[in-house]
């Protein structure tokens, strides 16, 4: 029999792809988790999971059945409030996905009123690089914080919140750029993908520039670091600058390309949000 603990212990380890950070979520131990995955798929008939020492992905039937594993924990949290439990005693896990920078400076004022409104839902927050957000919110985060193109995605509903310009950044030290700049000759840091990347190598591509790329990195801060060497030129959104410990050992390049704003916002999948009162409660409290 299939309950609902093992249904979230299974989506929790996809979300995850990780025994151990699933465990200590769930604060169960590694073999007491791989023994109800391996009940799971003896139950469904099939393998869910391919996993060896270092990692875990997901069969095709594994896809197949996290969707239906995430509909029934969604579905069973509607039929609690529709027995009686009102949307102040909302409880569950709400997993969140956000940059540094996010979790520092867009996350609090949100997480503070959602906190005050709804106190016995518990919130996981993981943080990593700005780029992966999307990924990580079609591995099973309920709502991560991106940089969003304006244009609709499909399948995602999305809030942008702030839009920053992005910068040219170069070090504090060092020989002055020349006037004009020779873009061709200038070392960059560049990231190495999402939406910053494809709008600089359009700008590259439209001014028949062949970049001389110091280093690919993921990672605002990682560019910011690597210009504070001295490496090279590097294009970062304002609101990562004014975050940053570094701001005071970079300057602001005035003849860097004019690349788009950086919109940032919140995103989730649009099915989990008509299906999850969860995720529909942190909706409402973005406001």
């Amino acid at each position: 029999m299939i309950d609902m603990h093992t249904l979230s212990l299974y989506v929790g380890l996809c979300r995850n792809l990780h025994f151990g950070r699933t465990s200590e979520e769930f604060h169960v131990t590694p073999s007491a988790l791989s023994r109800a995955i391996q009940r799971l798929e003896e139950s469904v008939g099939h393998r869910l999971l391919v996993r060896d020492n270092r990692s875990v992905s997901l069969t095709p039937q594994g896809e197949i059945f996290r969707e239906f594993a995430e509909e029934t924990l969604s579905r069973f949290e509607d039929m609690r409030i529709s027995l009686g439990l009102s949307a102040e005693r909302l409880q569950g896990n709400l997993n969140l996905y956000a940059s540094v920078t996010a979790s520092q400076l867009i996350l609090p004022q949100v997480l503070a009123t959602f906190r005050d409104r709804y106190p016995d839902i518990q919130l996981q927050l993981e943080t990593g690089y700005a780029v992966n957000a999307l990924q990580r919110l079609r591995e099973g985060a309920d709502v991560v914080v991106a940089a969003l193109p304006e244009a609709a995605i499909d399948g995602i509903e999305q809030r942008i919140i702030t839009s920053t310009p992005m910068l040219t950044v170069a070090p504090l030290t060092g020989p002055a750029l020349a006037d004009p700049v020779d873009w061709s000759t200038v070392p960059l840091v560049l990231p190495g993908s999402g939406q910053a990347r494809d709008n600089i190598n359009e700008w590259l591509r439209q001014h028949r520039v062949r970049p001389n790329i110091y280093s690919e990195v993921q990672g605002n801060e990682a560019i910011l670091s690597l210009v504070a060497l001295g490496c090279g030129v590097g294009f970062v959104p304002e609101l990562v600058l004014l975050g940053s410990p570094l701001a005071k050992s970079v300057r602001v390049v005035e003849e860097g390309p004019p690349l788009a704003d950086f919109h940032v916002g919140f995103c989730t999948r649009r099915r989990n949000l008509e299906m999850s009162p969860l995720i529909r409660a942190f909706w409402e409290s973005i406001g």
